[in-house]
């Protein structure tokens, strides 16, 4: 038993001897970093308390500023750096103004290829206004590169709207008694004298009433049919406005005019309704059967304004009127207006050109080759209370003048060749009145009003 204590003895003493020396051993191995720190500082701190023995024992010394001479050099110029969205913009900028600068260049010709082209609005195939467009751009063919371009429209009411609405379109032919109606109730809108100037006034275009021989005035036709031309907004217009201002209660329906003859024959339609300038063919080329005769239409007061006093003659329709008999009737005057309001430029500088070459080109159609109306145009002829267009009044003034200083001048020749020698001077009131009285002479022998 005291083997085995004494053996334990041994074994416990051995096992703290192992605690021992294991607890010692970090101990040691904490020592070595300090010993590495202190090797590589004691140099560092030897050097320092030898520099600072030598800074006591050596005062700092000072030198004189040194100066050196300026030296020159070129400038230098480098290209300018930009930065990547600057880049970008300048690029896109670049090729928006070569884009713009492309298509100014193709627009350029389109440009001046339309400065001589206008747009005027007429009527539809078969109608009067349809002729009467076609030859006025007929006579301006190749006149200082001007174009008239004729547009089918409707007539009436609705070819002044198109007119007002209707972009591209510089001119219309317009009935007068549709100006007076639009502007007198309104219809498009108020202030329609100032939205709307006038070129000239063409020829009047008469009324022909139709009828059999039961007919005797337009009270007649009241509670009766009354046809007009389909398409033909002019004539349309004028029948409804005609029986409303005359009063008169008929149905207007639409017949083709070679069937509405026979109608008017039997008696199925109490009228055809014509609007066109004497001679019209179709009604000059009827016979002489007894079976249709021209209805009088005389004007009166009831009619107002848009209406003119006209005449029917025997030499007009042979196989209609008697010799010696005239069948009084009313005209409308045909209108060239031209779209007064918010007008561009560019379509008003067409117009400026278009109305010299259209005066000009009247003399022209005034000749055998166009129809007769033509003759009766006058360019003196002003339209009560509506404005003119300037460059039609300007052109009318200038040509004003200078026929007037042309009369005057052989005025003066006349005097001249016609004073007795030594007779007395006139005074200046007598060759006044003597003049006026020689310009009336003038202007009765040549057909132009006084």
């Amino acid at each position: 038993m005291l083997r085995s204590v004494r053996e334990r003895a041994i074994l416990l003493s051995g096992r703290s001897s192992v605690v021992r020396a294991y607890s010692l051993r970090p101990r040691k191995l904490t020592l070595v970093p300090f010993a590495v720190i202190a090797i590589l500082f004691f140099p560092l701190i030897a050097s320092l308390k030898e520099q600072a023995a030598l800074a006591q024992t050596y005062p700092a010394q000072t030198y004189p500023a040194q100066t050196y001479p300026a030296q020159t050099y070129p400038a230098q110029t480098y290209p300018a750096q930009t930065h990547p969205a600057h880049a970008y913009r300048a690029r896109a900028q670049a090729s928006r103004a070569s884009r713009r600068a492309v298509l100014a260049q193709q627009q350029a010709p389109e440009k001046k290829y339309n400065e001589g082209r206008l747009m005027i609005l007429g009527g539809y195939p078969g109608t009067t206004y349809f002729n009467l467009v076609h030859d006025i751009a007929a006579a301006l063919g190749g006149s200082d590169d001007l174009r008239l371009i004729a547009v089918d429209a409707p007539g009436g009411i609705e070819s002044l709207r198109d007119l007002l609405l209707l972009r591209g379109v510089d001119l219309a032919l317009v009935p007068e008694n549709v100006l007076d109606y639009a502007d007198a109730m309104a219809s498009l809108g108020p202030g329609l004298r100032e939205r709307l100037t006038y070129i000239s006034r063409l020829y009047g275009e008469e009324v022909h009433i139709l009828v059999g021989p039961g007919a005797h005035s337009i009270e007649n036709l009241s509670g009766k049919k009354i046809a007009v031309p389909p398409e033909d907004g002019n004539a349309e217009f004028t029948v409804r406005d005609l029986l409303r201002r005359l009063h008169v209660d008929a149905e207007v329906v639409k017949v083709a005019a070679a069937d509405a003859i026979d109608d008017v024959r039997s008696g199925a339609l109490a009228a055809l309704v014509l609007v066109g300038g004497k001679p019209l063919r179709f009604v000059a080329a009827l016979p002489k059967d007894g079976s249709l005769r021209l209805l009088t239409l005389p004007a009166t007061p009831a009619l107002g304004d848009g209406y003119s006093p006209s005449s029917l003659r025997a030499d007009d329709y042979p196989a209609l009127i008697p010799d010696e008999q005239t069948i009084e009737t009313v005209s409308v005057g045909a209108v060239l207006v031209a779209n007064n309001a918010a007008k561009s430029e560019e379509s008003n500088g067409r117009i400026a050109r278009f109305v010299p070459a259209f005066f000009g080109a009247l003399s022209e159609l005034a000749g055998p080759r166009w129809h007769p109306k033509w003759g009766e145009v006058n360019l003196a002829a002003t339209l009560d209370k509506w404005p003119r267009f300037p460059a039609a009044k300007e052109w009318l003034d200038k040509t004003l003048r200078e026929q007037t200083a042309s009369v005057q001048r052989d005025f003066e020749e006349f005097l001249r060749a016609n004073s007795p020698a030594g007779s007395p001077a006139r005074t200046l009131a007598a060759r006044k009145q003597l003049f006026e009285e020689y310009l009336k002479w003038t202007r009765s022998a040549t057909g132009a009003p006084n």
